[in-house]
């Protein structure tokens, strides 16, 4: 009766942190885009292995433009934190007792959003001032509501009671901003028409820490 019990239920630990790095790419109100390092940390709390509420930091940078011949670009050396929420395949999947590796990559599938603050820093900037009257210049130092929307895959690595203490993550998250300060022009029409609003993308791979009560999960 005790096996049997001990196979009706999965532990695990709800409490997590974790950090990575990976790269930004910036859509802002300039054509051309590129990549920029950037780097973040994360706590969670788990109700179940595979929901979760949390929250992110990061800073790095956000750039496009051309830089080589004195055209329009920008450097945004940001920082933001937001809170967010995340649910996995495994919520939706029925559990057996020993997964293979496929279905552990399977059930770590998620999708998650939130809302966050963007903080701009346009260290660098070309036009520098305002020499065109179809140009307006944005503020150097902002601020920006934004909303994250992630989708990524966790992979738990098992200790030998059964309990995953390390996760490896991969992320990829849209960031769409309610404002213009990311790329440092408000309206800048000689680039691309401003018709919508900035968005940054940033794509990482991280690793997790999990510790803390334990909770269970019925099969």
């Amino acid at each position: 009766m005790a096996g049997l019990q001990a196979k009706a239920q999965s532990n695990f630990y709800k409490l997590s942190v974790g950090g990575g790095a990976g790269f930004t790419v910036g859509y802002g109100d300039l054509r051309s885009q590129s990549m920029s390092p950037a780097a973040y940390g994360t706590a969670e709390y788990y109700f179940t292995p595979y929901v979760s509420v949390g929250g992110e930091g990061q800073l790095g940078r956000i750039k496009s433009g051309d830089t080589t011949a004195g055209y329009a670009h920008y450097n945004n050396k940001y920082k933001a934190a937001s809170f967010y929420t995340r649910v996995a395949a495994g919520a939706f999947m029925n559990n057996t007792f020993r997964p293979t590796t496929f279905k552990k990559l399977v059930r770590g599938i998620y999708v998650g959003a939130g809302i966050g603050l963007l903080r701009n820093n346009i260290t660098d900037r070309y036009p520098r001032v305002n020499i065109n009257p179809r140009i307006d210049q944005g503020k150097r130092a902002s601020w920006d509501a934004f909303v994250p929307l992630n989708v990524g895959v966790n992979y738990g690595i098992s200790e030998k009671n059964g309990y995953e203490r390390f996760v490896i993550n991969l992320n990829y998250q849209g960031n769409l901003t309610f404002g213009e300060g990311m790329d440092g022009f408000d309206s800048n029409p000689l680039f691309v028409q401003n018709t919508s609003r900035d968005i940054y993308t940033f794509t990482s791979i991280g690793i997790k820490y999990k510790f803390g009560p334990v909770g269970y999960l019925k099969r």
